[in-house]
Order: C-alpha cells, then structure tokens, then sequence
C-alpha cells in the first residue's frame, strides 16, 4: 500500500510539474496551452486516479498565477477558482465514464461542456456581478470569450488528443495506477 502512495504522489507531482511548465506558454496561444492541459488533466484522472486529476485541476491555476499571473487574473484573481472549478469537472465527468469501453470519449465531451458551463456561468452570475467594476467593457468582453467559447474549444481539443492517446497508452505496462 505504501509503494501506491509514493507512486501516486509521484506521478501527481510529474504531472503538476509537467502542467505548470505547459502553461509558462500562455503567451503563445490558449489554443496551444489549454488542449495541452486539458489533455493534463484528463490522463491523470485516466491514469493516475480522480484525486490526482483534481489536485491538479485545483493547483496547476494556482501555481500559474503565482509563477506568472496573465494580466487579466491580475486585475481579478478570483477567477482562479473559475479555471479551478471548470478543471475539476473536466475531471469528475472524464473519470466517470473511465470504464465505458466504447464510449469513453464521452467524458471528455461532457467534461467539456462542463467545463465551459461551469466558468462561464460562474463568470457572468456570480465574479462579474460582484467583481466585474475592476474591468472595462474590453476586458469583459475578452474574459467572456476566454471562459466560454474558447475553453470548450480547447477541452474538445484535449479530449480529442486524450482519445487519440488514451488507447494506445493504457496498453503500456505500469502506465495505469492501480490499486494493490
């Protein structure tokens, strides 16, 4: 038992390393960086088990703003608990079909869809009407854009690689953590 522990322990840390350097590229594209952690995120649900999946899904933002905070989550770093929040059910909804055989795929398209419902309306419900007085008319709009359309975009993306990968990298020894 103790050998899983320091396995799991282990592989959440590579993978939290691993999300936190994806995510230094930000300046390049949320269209290269979000399937990439997405794709993070969901294969440490798959892989590693859903309390992986979830402390990176709450950590990798955090670890982002801290290392290096977009100018947006500077002016508002509430939204951390947005991009949290939207990982995590990513996250529950890909592990929770883990073990459809066929249909798998479907947890990354539901993930999706949670995801982008989750921050988009905690976005306009509950962060804009409280907190939204620090952005312009602009900002709004970019942070709209950024926490609707373009996360779905980017989780369908991630799922998609993930489906691509998933097969292929279940069938390698030692590549999924299992329980003794």
């Amino acid at each position: 038992m103790k050998q899983y522990y320091t396995r799991f322990l282990t592989r959440t840390a590579l993978l939290l390393a691993l999300c936190v350097v994806v995510q230094q590229f930000k300046t390049v594209s949320q269209f290269i960086t979000g399937p990439l952690v997405n794709l993070i995120l969901l294969l440490a649900a798959l892989a590693v088990g859903l309390g992986s999946g979830l402390c990176i899904a709450v950590l990798s933002p955090i670890l982002a703003f801290l290392i290096a905070p977009s100018p947006v989550m500077q002016l508002m770093p509430q939204l951390i608990v947005l991009v949290a929040a939207g990982n995590a059910a990513l996250v529950v909804c890909a592990w929770a079909l883990r073990k459809q055989d066929k249909f798998f795929w479907l947890g990354f398209l539901l993930g999706a869809a949670a995801k982008v419902a989750v921050m988009a309306g905690g976005l306009q419900f509950v962060l804009l009407p409280l907190f939204g007085g620090v952005l312009n008319e602009k900002q709004v709009a970019t942070v709209s854009t950024m926490f609707g359309v373009n996360q779905f975009i980017t989780a369908l993306i991630g799922g998609v690689l993930c489906a691509i990968l998933w097969p292929l990298l279940r069938k390698v020894k030692g590549f999924v953590l299992q329980k003794a």
